[in-house]
């Protein structure tokens, strides 16, 4: 099999339906853009979570007249908790320190003294984060000397449990949707191209060619006009996203975009669909034909 004379035959094709394969490469292009937004929407919703559930600690309260000793006991016992990954203390004066940055000195002053308690503030591990987990945990260690209280975000995880999965199920979902679409309206886009060149299929037929020699050039041109459309699609969504990053710099929200592997997938991905979409359209006319 001559692989030259089959590459220029997929090129010499390509440039004869022009408008044809520019229409297939629109089409990727659109198809990828797709893709890559709820693709990097699913990526950074599942970050903005785990930044969120990074933020929820266990705050154990503690009471005023605590000893060293003491503190050092309780702080052992809370690390023998399953699921402790890490306990910060926090000093009565620490406390201040932070109430008043958030809140400003002027609550603060009213009192002759510091009313805010000690605490400890306990991290756990990802896998612990819910509000069953957490619960039992504030169960375990509520009734320890030395505390006055227990608390943890539990409207947070609330809303975290209640929405995400369900969130998370239907944007993969659309993904799944959009994917097989792009692979069908590509495939009919391409199917235009086979078409005007049913004359030059059947004279390979008529001279005994096999099927793979007649699909090889076809698998070609599909391979160039998805690589075209991941290059087109790279493009825009780098044009779009500078400017959309662009509104969230004075925030704390960062986004992950056009890295490395993401740009890989588009390309890989625009290449497999041109291919299949060939493939597909190929083999269909060729039977058809039979």
């Amino acid at each position: 099999m001559k692989f030259g004379y089959l590459y220029k035959e997929a090129i010499r094709g390509f440039a004869n339906a022009k408008l044809s394969a520019f229409a297939s490469v629109i089409t990727i292009t659109l198809s990828l853009i797709l893709i890559a937004i709820y693709f990097l929407f699913t990526v950074n919703s599942n970050r903005i979570i785990k930044n969120i559930k990074d933020k929820v600690e266990i705050e154990v309260f503690l009471i005023d007249d605590i000893k060293t000793d003491e503190l050092n006991t309780l702080k052992e016992k809370l690390k023998a908790v399953g699921g402790v990954k890490n306990i910060v203390y926090v000093s009565k004066d620490d406390a201040a320190k932070i109430f008043s940055e958030e809140f400003g000195s002027d609550m603060l002053d009213i009192y002759d003294y510091n009313p805010l308690p000690a605490s400890y503030k306990i991290n756990l591990y990802d896998e612990y984060k819910t509000i069953d987990r957490i619960n039992r945990i504030k169960a375990q260690i509520t009734n320890l000397p030395q505390i006055s209280d227990v608390q943890f975000p539990e409207k947070n995880l609330e809303l975290i449990e209640s929405k995400t999965t369900g969130f998370l199920f239907i944007n993969l979902i659309i993904m799944v949707v959009i994917t097989i679409s792009s692979i069908f309206l590509v495939s009919n886009t391409i199917r235009l191209i086979i078409s005007s060149r049913s004359k030059i299929i059947e004279t390979f037929k008529l001279l005994g060619a096999k099927r793979s020699f007649i699909m090889i050039p076809f698998l070609i041109e599909g391979f160039i006009q998805g690589l075209a459309g991941s290059i087109l699609a790279i493009s825009a969504l780098y044009l779009f996203f500078t400017v959309f990053v662009s509104k969230f710099e004075s925030t704390d929200l960062h986004f992950e975009l056009l890295g490395t592997d993401i740009v890989l997938y588009v390309v890989l991905i625009g290449v497999t669909l041109g291919i299949a979409g060939s493939y597909f359209s190929v083999l269909k006319y060729l039977k058809v034909q039979n």
